[in-house]
């Protein structure tokens, strides 16, 4: 097909809405012109959420360079769409799980505090009297990737804020979780003792949620293990002990540590979640991000060991995922 009357450096956006249910791998030199119109935002929003969304999807099928996608990537720098940037954060944290694996860590969390920074100058600490909801949920996204990603000057004031909450001050219901999350990645013993105080003070169940869920942020070893064994204390409500599991596989250490955990306690946790499926859920948060072929192999010989029938298709979809990871960090990894 060709079009008439197109320009050079003008773009042109194929599925125009996002309303087919299909792919579209561009050329080069239209993806190159798609990034004007994705920078300066006069593509809709739609088609900017599906662009990125077709981008990581051809990555992770190997039909294009993953490079290329965190090229285009950083134009979303402009970006103040809080569905978009929904998405292409939970893009670029797959992406990120990855990157965990090689030299590059470092390099991954700079390029996220990049890409981050205009939209935290726009959206800051504190609620616009006349913002919507959407700014709200916007300001939590952003807050919270940019103090998993080091960012010095969120971390300071997340710091602040949780003590002066600590120590009996209001905070705003939608900047505990960042706040919470920010502190916790920084393993801080203290910090975390005082965490766990709070979540023995909490007077409602949403709070313990928030405290719980934000403790596997943490980094360190001896804090990780300290989670999981929280977890299992009766501190927490059995219904929400396997996501407190799955909050500390974030970061490499953390999934190590989670599935040794759930292979020793596997037994106990299979007696209490059989037939339901937050077993499913347990072996899916534990599983499915290595990358390597020793633990593809190691949790299919756990599984044909200690049969899950409820979670056998679950078994199956991380196997297969940790097969597709492999493949991605062969093409992509040096890269």
């Amino acid at each position: 097909v060709t079009l008439d009357n197109v320009k050079p450096g003008e773009w042109v956006k194929l599925n125009c809405g996002t309303v087919g249910v299909y792919r579209v791998q561009y050329s080069s030199s239209m993806l190159e012109s798609l990034i004007n119109g994705i920078k300066d935002r006069t593509i809709a929003p739609t088609d900017r959420l599906g662009i990125q969304s077709d981008l990581f999807a051809l990555a992770r099928a190997g039909l294009i360079s993953a490079v290329d996608v965190l090229k285009v990537a950083e134009a979303y720098i402009n970006e103040t769409d809080y569905t978009v940037w929904s998405d292409l954060s939970t893009s670029l944290s797959t992406q990120g799980l990855l990157i965990q694996h090689t030299d590059a860590t470092a390099e991954m969390k700079a390029y996220n505090r990049n890409l981050y920074s205009n939209v935290f100058k726009r959206v800051g600490w504190e609620a616009k009297a006349d913002e919507g909801p959407l700014t709200a949920m916007l300001r939590d996204l952003v807050l919270a990737k940019l103090g998993r990603n080091e960012d010095p000057s969120i971390i300071e004031e997340a710091k602040k804020r949780f003590l002066d909450f600590y120590n009996g001050q209001p905070l705003a219901a939608d900047l505990r979780d960042p706040v919470f999350i920010t502190v916790m990645s920084t393993s801080d013993p203290d910090l975390f003792d005082k965490m766990l105080e709070l979540y023995d003070k909490a007077d409602s169940q949403e709070q313990r949620n928030r405290i719980s869920r934000a403790l596997g942020a943490v980094k360190e070893e001896k804090l990780i293990e300290r989670v999981l064994q929280f977890a299992m204390s009766d501190k927490v409500r059995s219904q929400d002990t396997v996501f407190v599991i799955g909050s500390v596989t974030g970061s490499v250490k953390g999934r190590q540590l989670a599935w040794k955990f759930v292979k020793e306690n596997w037994q106990q946790l299979h007696n209490r979640y059989e037939g339901g499926f937050l077993l499913s859920r347990l072996v899916k948060v534990t599983t499915e991000n290595f990358v390597t072929e020793d633990m593809y192999k190691e949790i299919e010989q756990f599984f044909k060991d200690h049969p899950a029938p409820a979670a056998e298709r679950t078994v199956k979809q991380s196997l297969e995922n940790i097969g597709l990871n492999m493949e991605w960090m062969k093409r992509d990894k040096d890269a």
